[in-house]
């Protein structure tokens, strides 16, 4: 379902893809649980959107998301890469899984240049 690697992130990238966001910022998602419901999660950073999407069921907005990597961390290749598999994918079982191997690789690259490669995903 992947059309491609992304290319290396610039060093000034990796360091916003690696660091938090302050309040105005933060992502607002979901975890569903089947006793409980919806369980609000709200993430201040790229890493914490990734462990979400590695739920086994996660609520995410999809489009706010791509908004988001293009204006607050400034990815704009990996936004379109977001874009391109919302409207790629026949349900969200297949775009969570799609975003989530972009947004992992994303991620792998930054601990990679950034030199924290004890923690790849």
């Amino acid at each position: 379902m992947r059309s491609g690697k992304l290319r290396v992130p610039s060093n000034d990238l990796s360091k916003r893809i690696l660091s938090e966001v302050g309040f105005e910022d933060r992502l607002e998602g979901f975890r569903l649980r089947e006793r409980s419901g919806p369980m609000p999660v709200t993430m201040y950073s790229f890493e914490e959107v990734v462990s979400l999407l590695n739920d086994p069921h996660p609520r995410l907005d999809f489009e706010e998301l791509e908004g988001w990597v293009r204006s607050v961390m400034g990815d704009t290749e990996l936004a379109e890469q977001i874009g391109a598999a919302i409207k790629k994918g026949d349900n969200d079982r297949e775009r969570t899984y799609s975003i989530r191997d972009f947004m992992e690789e994303r991620l792998n690259q930054c601990r990679i240049e950034g030199g924290h490669n004890e923690n790849i995903v």
